[in-house]
């Protein structure tokens, strides 16, 4: 997508995909079925939506984000701004709180497009005393999520583009934070203001660590027959580590490797396959998962197949 194309442009009301389940209309909170994310890059019609507060309206041409508090250099900066700053993109997975159910799941994988965080911060001049960013949204309930300064340098990024369209109001749009590798909730949608702190006068019992864990789901575990093989469709992720090997171990049998798809980067989910012939009765699945700095878990599911 050129950036011709993204600049102060109207957008259609996005249509989400009629399978989502409605768990609140305001807020809104949509749910898809894991059935219909069996996808490397997740349609953005089929993406979980789980906002805090009405979407706010907020256009391209309205938009700024200021980024003051400990910088030596306050700025503001519009759409246009940004637009001509350089330009990054990622594939990198979005997770929502978990409840580990077998039917839906918060949980995306996007191609992310927009401008490294850091870049800003560099022409804002930080002062060597800052170590936290309160992070603003726009709206009629503004939201604050609080995070370390070296995860802002590190790689969030402001992003304006998914998956090669402007990025839709309800996800965030006009702009919102990415922060790879950790939580959903740490990805401000609607940014509006960056405040850099000390961190000595934070709210108490701030939390300052989203870091997800290695974990995975099964697009496809209602859908066993007894004695008739079936091909077990995953993903699994981790803190922006990467996937490196996924092994599933039936009844505490021994470890057998499962098939890995194409790596899209540290960042981004990785979709794996099994193949077995699931007996009647109870079974318990056991699923290793490991990432490319050699940590592993193991998670469990019992299965009943009749």
């Amino acid at each position: 997508m050129s950036l011709e194309t993204l600049s102060l442009r109207n957008l259609p009301t996005l249509t989400k995909d009629h399978r989502l389940r409605v768990v609140s209309d305001n807020p809104q909170h949509l749910e898809p079925p894991l059935s219909i994310l069996d996808e490397a890059v997740t349609p953005v019609e089929r993406w979980f939506v789980r906002n805090n507060q009405p979407v706010p309206s907020i256009t391209d041409e309205d938009w700024e984000l200021s980024i003051d508090g400990l910088v030596r250099y306050p700025l503001t900066i519009n759409m246009r701004d940004l637009l001509h700053e350089p330009t990054s993109s990622f594939f990198a997975a979005l997770i929502g709180q978990q409840n580990h159910s077998n039917e839906y799941a918060m949980i995306a994988n996007v191609e992310w497009m927009g401008t490294p965080l850091a870049l800003l911060l560099e022409t804002a001049g930080v002062k060597p005393q800052a170590r936290i960013a309160a992070c603003w949204s726009y709206g009629p309930k503004p939201v604050v999520r609080y995070l370390p300064l070296s995860k802002l340098w590190w790689d969030v990024m402001l992003a304006y583009a998914v998956n090669d369209h402007p990025l839709p109001a309800v996800h965030g749009g006009p702009v919102r934070l990415v922060v790879p590798g950790w939580k959903a909730t740490y990805w401000l949608k609607w940014v509006s203001q960056i405040t850099l702190l000390s961190g000595e006068r934070l709210p108490t019992e701030t939390p300052l660590d989203g870091e997800l864990t290695i974990d995975c789901r099964f697009f496809n575990l209602s859908t066993l027959t007894p004695k008739t093989p079936v091909t077990l469709r995953g993903v699994a992720w981790s803190a922006a580590n990467g996937i490196a090997q996924v092994a599933l171990a039936v009844d505490e049998g021994a470890w057998q490797s499962a098939t890995l798809d194409n790596d899209l980067g540290p960042r981004a989910w990785r979709r794996f396959s099994y193949t077995w012939t699931p007996t009647t009765g109870n079974h318990l699945l056991a699923v290793r998962v490991s990432d490319h700095r050699g940590q592993s878990t193991v998670r469990h599911w019992q299965v009943e197949v009749h």
